[in-house]
C-alpha cells in the first residue's frame, strides 16, 4: 500500500495527475473557456454588410429597391480604390455567389474576364439573376487585391444584400 502512494504522490508532483484540491482543479476550466469562446463570439457578432468602407477601398453590393418575379433582375458589386491604392488589375479577382434555391444566377462564379468594368480606380460587376416572389439574401464573397507603388493589399471580403422581389 505505500508503494502506491509512494507512486500516487510522484504522478502528483510531475503534474501527470488531476490529484490537486477541487479548487485548483476548478481553476483552469474557466480560464480555457474564457480564452475560447468570445473569439468565436466577436466573429458571429457581425454579419455580412452590403457595404465595407475602409481607408484603402470601399467595396459594396448596389440594388434596386424592388425586383419582379421571374424577370432578369441585377445586382452591382462595386469595388472602388481609395487614399492612394489602385486595383490590382492583374490579381486573380474573383466573386463566389451564393442564394437560396428561390434564387437562380446567372453564374455562381465570376472571374476577372465577367467584369463589366475593370480599372485602377474602380472594378464592377454585375450579377444577375431571377427569383420567385419574397425577400432573400445573397452573399458574395470577393477576392481582390488593392495596392500602392509601394505595397500591395490582397483580401477577402463577404458582402451580402437582400432582394426583394415582388
Amino acid at each position: 500500500m505505500s508503494n502506491l502512494r509512494i507512486a500516487v504522490s510522484a504522478l502528483c508532483l510531475a503534474g501527470l495527475s488531476a490529484c490537486s484540491s477541487p479548487e485548483q482543479s476548478q481553476a483552469p476550466a474557466p480560464a480555457a473557456a474564457n480564452e475560447q469562446a468570445p473569439a468565436p463570439a466577436e466573429k458571429k457578432a457581425e454579419p455580412p454588410k452590403q457595404s465595407i468602407d475602409d481607408t484603402s477601398f470601399h467595396l459594396a453590393l448596389e440594388s434596386q429597391p424592388t425586383y419582379t418575379s421571374g424577370q432578369p433582375g441585377s445586382v452591382q458589386l462595386v469595388l472602388e480604390a481609395r487614399g492612394g491604392y489602385h486595383v490590382n488589375e492583374d490579381y486573380p479577382l474573383r466573386v463566389d455567389l451564393k442564394a437560396p434555391p428561390a434564387v437562380k444566377l446567372t453564374k455562381g462564379s465570376l472571374g476577372k474576364g465577367d467584369a463589366a468594368q475593370i480599372g485602377l480606380e474602380k472594378a464592377r460587376f454585375d450579377l444577375g439573376f431571377s427569383a420567385e416572389p419574397g425577400t432573400h439574401e445573397l452573399l458574395a464573397t470577393v477576392d481582390f487585391a488593392v495596392c500602392t507603388k509601394e505595397t500591395c493589399v490582397p483580401d477577402q471580403r463577404t458582402l451580402a444584400v437582400a432582394l426583394r422581389v415582388q
